[in-house]
């Protein structure tokens, strides 16, 4: 049965597949992001390149190639937590494209961001960094890199150090902010939950 073959994993982000069946994940991660997120998406992502820093299950990366994407990348580390989440996205990746019997161009790699970053990766459209850019060990390596190969970011953040250690780092490597949500996760679900805030930045020239 497939909702056994995915409930072997333990799951952070929660991924909705078809007829009921999803994955036990955290309610406000994954899918439920992704509804906050297409808000900052044009209506289709039509021969854009996607990279999703911290891609955990993949599901932004899925989500992004059925909006129309030409490439995708997500990039995770199964090494700092004992989950496999690149497992799960392979996984996910084969459910979806069993689904809608096509191959999807998405490369999963398993690297730490700045180790990824460093190398030569080419432009990229948009880049989701969805709570994980805090995890990174050199955070001003990292959005240079960023600000070097990514024209639009997205990024969720939490706690008033952390937001304002990365609205500055943003603003010093060119971008500018072009809109931003609060969550409210806890009202919305009704439990408690972490306060979230979704930015998205923007760099017209590299």
């Amino acid at each position: 049965m497939l909702q056994n073959e995915i409930d072997k994993f333990s799951w952070y982000q929660t991924v909705n597949f078809w007829d009921g069946i999803k994955s036990r994940g955290i309610p406000y991660c994954g899918d439920p992001a992704w509804g906050n997120i297409l808000t900052f998406l044009p209506e289709n992502l039509n021969n854009k390149r996607i990279l999703d820093l911290g891609c955990n299950a993949g599901i932004f990366c899925i989500r992004s190639i059925l909006m129309g994407a030409r490439e995708c990348v997500g990039v995770d580390s199964n090494n700092w937590k004992k989950d496999d989440y690149l497992g799960q996205a392979r996984l996910v990746k084969d459910l979806f494209e069993e689904k809608y019997d096509r191959e999807f161009n998405i490369e999963y790699i398993e690297s730490r961001m700045k180790e990824y970053l460093i190398k030569e990766i080419g432009i990229f459209d948009y880049c989701f960094a969805i709570a994980s850019l805090y995890y990174a060990k050199d955070s001003e390596l990292v959005v240079r890199r960023i600000s070097e190969t990514c024209k639009n970011v997205i990024v969720r953040l939490r706690d008033a150090d952390r937001i304002q250690k990365f609205t500055n780092l943003f603003e010093i490597n060119g971008y500018t902010l072009c809109e931003s949500m609060r969550e409210e996760w806890d009202k919305k679900l009704g439990i408690p939950a972490n306060d979230f805030y979704l930015y998205h930045y923007v760099k017209t020239i590299l």
